[in-house]
């Protein structure tokens, strides 16, 4: 089985600069963007937030404005452009993340094993339409069903998730505990399923009952307890409470519309397992035998199992191209965490960890930028949810520029979002940009980043920016602080359309 890999698009890009031109009027244009961007932020009120910036040549690194940008700042999800880069240098544009499907007929009957890869889109409803056949959940279940069927299987042992790919901690342990139930800090295991969520939708009935529920996939074996109430009037209030470390969900608040709610499961592997067992069993393939649940025969792996005689009967490959554009664009956490222990495991060997993939990240930072990069930066996570990362705005450009020249640098621009679209969706709406945008956007509590680069179309010039905002009040701060973000970036695009009118483009 084959997912559907859509195609990317090369930048054609001409540069008619003289250089002459160049020498002479980049100076004083530098300087002047360098005070324009000191004003922008001196006339915005950040209530004692920090503000650091940093602009430079894509091209040349040569540094075009700076202010604060060698003060390391946490960087909320701007995170995942290091982990995102060095996961498409390591990696290449050519790689897949592959799943397979094996069956081990060493033991009778015989046992299904899904060897994961640490892929985090494997029956993701949101990466591929539902009328691509194949590859939505009931698909991809549909298709191991009928492989098996077609070497005579009918009747499996068990089924058993072989995660070895990463190692078992799950949980980062910097990431908010009283968020751990919620999409955007989903587990990370070496098998992944559905993006290891739940989507539940709460069902009113008549006011003042309690009102039902549905799951999507469906858990029966899974406990939920419904604990809130109907109302016809007011707002809809729901949430889901989920203990940690179990699969036991309680739907909470009032219940006014039937809405889609989100919650994160416990033990990723486990939980794909279950899923494969249950669905397999749905669709004619006997697990175990006729009168047991099924889920109850699906496990984990243990460190001392080899499966000698196992063979492949169906592989689920998902391109990086994929995984790096909902990592930027769409600012997935999940894929940024599989990312980043992907790495430590490639280069390792070992199973996958936030440890040895940090190691590999800061290691990169030490080879390309230098000492001084890696030592002002903390790799605590992947995604950015760690409130321990530290990163410069210098750092953010030099990575910028230093990937820029890599091979594999137009799989990594493709996976960034531009203006109208992913989480700039609802930014530079009310100012036109006459240059190109490709962009990171973060946020966390009080913390506000921007970091991308912009694209001349005219003269092909290219510029990187970091814009990393810190300790920003609620308030009315926080509400200035995007268009903050956009200002800056504005003036920069003003200045590049100045420039290529002085070199005549």
């Amino acid at each position: 089985m084959r997912r559907f890999q859509r195609p990317t698009h090369a930048l054609l890009r001409s540069i008619c600069c003289p250089l002459a031109l160049l020498l002479l009027t980049m100076p004083l244009q530098a300087g002047d963007l360098d005070s324009t961007i000191e004003r922008i932020i001196s006339h915005t009120n950040l209530q004692g937030g920090k503000a650091a910036v940093h602009i430079a040549d894509l091209d040349t690194n040569k540094e075009i404005a700076d202010y604060n940008a060698d003060t390391p700042m946490v960087p909320a999800s701007n995170m995942k452009l290091l982990t995102s880069g060095a996961a498409a240098m390591i990696l290449g544009e050519q790689f897949a993340f592959r799943t397979e499907i094996q069956i081990d007929d060493s033991t009778t009957p015989p046992t299904l094993i899904i060897k994961g890869a640490g892929d985090p889109a494997l029956g993701d409803p949101d990466l591929f339409g539902d009328d691509e056949t194949g590859l939505t959940l009931d698909g991809l279940f549909d298709q191991v069903a009928e492989a098996l069927k077609s070497k005579g299987i009918t009747i499996i042992n068990e089924v058993i998730a072989d995660d070895r790919i990463f190692d078992r901690n799950f949980v980062h342990p910097n990431w908010p505990i009283d968020q751990l139930n919620r999409w955007y800090c989903a587990e990370v295991g070496g098998l992944n399923l559905h993006t290891n969520i739940i989507n539940l939708y709460p069902i009113p009935v008549s006011p003042g009952s309690t009102p039902r529920a549905t799951m999507s996939p469906d858990v029966p074996w899974f406990d939920l307890q419904i604990r809130a109430k109907t109302v016809a009037r007011g707002q809809d209030t729901t949430w889901i409470a989920r203990p940690v470390p179990e699969n036991s969900f309680t739907l909470r608040g009032n219940v006014r519309y039937k809405t889609e709610k989100d919650v994160a499961i416990h033990n990723p592997p486990q939980f794909a397992a279950s899923l494969f067992a249950n669905a397999l069993h749905s669709r004619g393939i006997t697990v175990h035998d006729e009168d047991s649940l099924p889920e109850k025969h699906a496990r984990l792996v243990t460190d001392a199992e080899s499966f000698e005689h196992a063979r492949s009967i169906a592989v689920i490959t998902t391109p990086l191209a994929d995984v790096l554009r909902r990592t930027n664009t769409n600012s997935y956490n999940l894929y940024a965490e599989s990312l980043i222990k992907r790495i430590g495991h490639e280069m390792t060997s070992d199973p996958g960890s936030w440890e040895n993939g940090a190691s590999v990240l800061r290691m990169m930072l030490s080879e390309k930028l230098g000492a001084d990069a890696a030592s002002s930066t903390v790799v605590d996570d992947g995604s950015g949810m760690s409130r321990d990362n530290r990163v410069t705005p210098r750092t953010f450009t030099s990575w910028l520029s230093m990937l820029s020249r890599n091979e594999n640098w137009q799989v990594f621009e493709d996976s960034l979002a531009t203006a109208g679209t992913g989480t700039l969706e609802k930014r530079f709406r009310d100012k036109k940009l006459t240059s190109e945008i490709h962009a990171k956007s973060g946020y966390l509590n009080n913390t506000y980043t921007l970091s991308g680069i912009l694209i001349h179309p005219t003269t092909g010039r290219r510029v990187a920016f970091s814009i990393l905002l810190n300790d920003i009040p609620s308030g009315a701060a926080s509400r200035n602080a995007k268009p903050l973000h956009e200002e800056i970036v504005m003036a920069i695009d003003e200045w590049m359309s100045e420039t290529a009118q002085a070199y005549g483009g």
